[in-house]
């Protein structure tokens, strides 16, 4: 009924109406004319003053109806001078708030006191009363408390950055089965009275998104699940293999290493554990036989090798390729010469029983360390999927760190020579380029981004691994950026082996992921105001390109590596906040602007939550920790107002061992600055030790005097004026992560 609005094609249509059309609906179905006088008061004071609902998600949702969520929601499109009070009216190539800004390059989501916010769909439903994944009404609900930016500061409203919505193999959002949307995100209700599906309700939500004011990013994906759809439609994206075939090869060899064996062992117990390697059912074996079972193994391992390389040579794939492509064509009962469309695979798991059936499976990725081709192994125990061994660069095996055997990459080179596949590079960048499309998203965070141009992955500048090539995502950012300006590309690189050039030059990335997660122990005020610099550095030394940025990311919800174990939840309440407050109150300077990314859940304490709703479609259990929430939005709105943190520079005056830290906010030729002074410290998890500091001062620089101090009264950081200035300050007790902010003048 109103898919014309989701037509890139129909131009001529206007857009407005059709949104009109649908909310006029929504309003129906959720009773808008029953939302008393006094409420709507309330509502629209809260939002008018702050630009948002100041809630925490899980208090709006058990606190507001529907419609009180639509009525919210008018004030923000009201805003955004997208909503006149009654209706929509916007034009089809300004729906982007960035558009609407006429914003002409990616530095607004570099800025500092930008904030971007990962969030799930499925998370969004009431986890606290149930598994229900969130639907569009719990969407928008996150919409209306989703904070506003600084416009005056050249700060936008918080960034979505969706994860993947798609359908999910083995439980992980990064496994899609196909490019639709789940169909456990959709709203049954709804797609009966408006016929929206699933995929219709996601851009419709997007659309009203970025007319409240807010970006929206997505995460693409240089690879697939297993037998996703994409994969069945076009099998010449990925590479391949006919595990029946390697192992009729490999039993061969099995007999041959036998009978070599015989000059060495008893020919009885040679045939013994030869059948037992057969069946790949070992278990423990008595030290005799092992002794067999491990030359089997070492005479085996290179042949293993030799066959899985063979397989993946170009020639070889390309019969392989013609097989599936059969296969695929003989189950839908259409011609070998049919061109499949991801719509026209509708028989999914009648095409995938039939490849396993002759032994094919698509070619997985590996560790993160891997390289060159994954190498088939054996079957598992039960026969049902195939087992594989990696290796790094230097050929020593690394199959202990390999999660990702379930995982498809694109065929982006062949690897037997380092040359590019083109056609699958055209491929893949065409598929991200109709994915924007069809949600008109302002930017990708690419994931897999990591080790993609050290020595794991390149060799004299050729592609050794699977992972995506380097000259894949430079042509997929500038393609973007040609057709979008304000296309803003951020990549999934933590750093390793310092290549920043090689992510923001060569490959026209804006945003880095960063270090802030497996290093964040480390994460001290001195050592936020070094990752500055050292960024600072790099962009002066840079200067023809757009300068890069780095973000400050503050969430590990759940600890998800052993290694990494401080996530906020672990720091305590008031280590959460200074560390949210760190983030915020060490800004790098004109030349390291750094967003903050956060988690859906971090706003409320929520110390576990978001990998569960990775890893199932399921809703997010939350923490209902209204006076965390009350601090944390109090620091983001108070950073954002003040001129000195988004434009400024942050300077660390000393940095003790005892953990009394300060720091100067200046700005030239501002007279004024702001003084930190914090305990970098958290809560002992030792209760007999006590990590409180005491009878610290400090001589304010140049010609400071402190005049002010900025004090939290319970909803924001107010202004208490000093008797009479000060030139130096004491400190008589700061608590475990305790921090104190003071206006200086000159």
């Amino acid at each position: 009924m109103l898919g014309f609005l989701f037509k890139q094609n129909e131009k001529k249509t206007p857009k407005d109406a059709g949104i009109n059309e649908i909310y006029s609906k929504l309003k129906e179905i959720y009773k808008f004319d029953e939302i008393s006088p006094k409420r709507k008061s309330y509502l629209r004071n809260l939002v008018e003053t702050y630009q948002y609902l100041p809630y925490p998600y899980i208090k709006a949702l058990e606190e507001l109806s529907p419609a009180e969520i639509l009525f919210g929601l008018e004030t923000k499109w009201q805003i955004n001078k997208v909503f006149d009070g009654e209706k929509f009216y916007f034009d089809n190539e300004k729906i982007s708030v960035l558009a609407r800004n006429e914003i002409k390059n990616s530095n607004w989501i570099k800025k500092e006191g930008h904030d971007i916010k990962l969030i799930n769909l499925a998370g969004l439903g009431n986890g606290n009363a149930g598994k229900e994944p969130g639907k569009f009404i719990d969407w928008l609900c996150q919409l209306l408390v989703l904070p506003g930016g600084n416009l005056q500061r050249n700060i936008f409203a918080t960034t979505i950055y969706l994860i993947p919505f798609h359908p999910r193999e083995f439980g992980c959002a990064y496994l899609p089965k196909s490019s639709e949307v789940s169909p456990n995100l959709e709203d049954a209700d709804l797609k009966e009275a408006l016929g929206l599906d699933a995929k219709a309700q996601v851009q419709t939500f997007i659309t009203l998104a970025q007319l409240a004011g807010h970006p929206v990013i997505y995460d693409i994906l240089p690879q697939t699940g297993r037998f996703a759809k994409v994969v069945l439609a076009n099998p010449e994206i990925t590479r391949w293999f006919n595990v029946n075939e390697l192992m009729g090869r490999i039993q061969n060899s099995l007999e041959t290493i036998a009978v070599k064996l015989e000059k060495k062992y008893d020919k009885e117990d040679i045939e013994i554990v030869k059948n037992i390697y057969k069946q790949a059912c070992a278990g423990e074996l008595s030290k005799d036989y092992q002794a067999i079972y491990d030359e089997f193994e070492e005479e085996l391992d290179e042949l293993k090798k030799s066959y899985s390389n063979e397989m993946l040579k170009k020639e070889n794939q390309v019969k392989l390729q013609k097989r599936i492509r059969e296969i695929v064509t003989q189950v839908h009962g259409e011609k070998v010469s049919k061109q499949f469309s991801e719509d026209e695979i509708v028989k999914q798991m009648d095409v995938i029983q039939a490849l396993m059936q002759e032994g094919l499976w698509s070619a997985p990725g590996g560790a993160w360390c891997s390289a060159g081709g994954p190498v088939f192994d054996k079957m598992s125990d039960c026969k049902s999927y195939p087992i594989f061994k990696h290796y790094d660069f230097e050929g020593k095996e690394v199959s202990e760190f390999a999660n990702l055997d379930c995982q498809t990459p694109f065929y982006f080179a062949f690897l037997e020579n380092g040359q590019l596949n083109k056609s699958v590079i055209d491929f893949f960048i065409k598929f991200m380029q109709k994915l924007r499309e069809d949600y008109n998203f302002d930017g990708f965070r690419v994931d897999h981004a990591d080790h993609i141009v050290d020595e794991v992955s390149e060799k004299n500048g050729m592609p050794i691994s699977y992972r995506v090539p380097r000259e894949v995502l430079a042509k997929l950012n500038t393609e973007m950026k040609t057709k979008i300006p304000y296309f803003a590309s951020l990549a999934e690189y933590m750093l390793g082996g310092g290549f920043l050039k090689e992510y923001h030059e060569d490959m026209k990335f804006d945003v880095l992921w960063g270090d802030d997660i497996p290093a964040q122990f480390e994460k001290t005020p001195e050592k936020i105001v070094d990752d500055n610099q050292n960024l600072a550095t790099y962009n002066t030394k840079n200067f023809k390109t757009e300068n890069l940025s780095i973000l400050k990311t503050y969430n590990n919800q759940d600890g998800e590596f052993s290694v990494i174990d401080q996530y906020p939840g672990q720091l305590g309440k008031e280590g959460a906040l200074f560390k949210w407050f760190k983030y915020k109150f060490l800004p790098g300077g004109k030349n390291a602007q750094r967003p903050v990314l956060y988690v859906d859940g971090d706003e409320s304490f929520t110390k576990t939550g978001i990998e569960r709703t990775i890893g199932a479609e399921v809703s997010m259990i939350r923490e209902k920790n209204y006076e965390f929430f009350a601090k944390f939005d109090a620091i983001s709105r108070f950073a954002k107002s003040q001129e000195l943190v988004t434009e400024g520079e942050a300077q660390i005056i000393l940095q003790d061992e005892e953990g009394f830290a300060c720091w100067l906010i200046s700005k030239e030729p501002l007279k004024s600055a702001l003084l930190v002074a914090a305990n970098y410290l958290n809560l002992p998890e030792n209760e007999d030790e006590n990590n409180e500091i005491s009878d610290k001062s400090i001589n304010l620089p140049g010609d400071f005097d402190v005049i002010s101090e900025f004090i939290f009264d319970g909803e924001n950081f107010v202004e208490k004026p000093f008797k009479k200035s000060e030139h130096s300050l004491c400190f008589k007790k700061l608590k475990p992560s305790e921090f104190k902010v003071f206006l200086l003048t000159k």
